[in-house]
């Protein structure tokens, strides 16, 4: 399939995958830094269920 162009489409999207391993690579060093159950711009707790959907999550709002 091509698209208007005549280029190949791609059902991949790109940059939301470039954006979602940001946001992994976010949440690993918050884990390695201790951070990862806080919400950074609050510093209150995440809770557990809020990470268990959202593991990338960092704000509770």
């Amino acid at each position: 399939m091509s698209d208007e162009t005549g280029t190949p489409s791609n059902d991949l999207d790109v940059n939301k995958i470039a954006t979602e391993l940001d946001n992994v690579a976010t949440a690993l060093t918050r884990l390695s830094d201790g951070t990862y159950w806080t919400d950074e711009v609050t510093g209150e707790e995440l809770p557990a269920e809020v990470l268990a959907a959202d593991p990338t999550r960092r704000r509770l709002s």
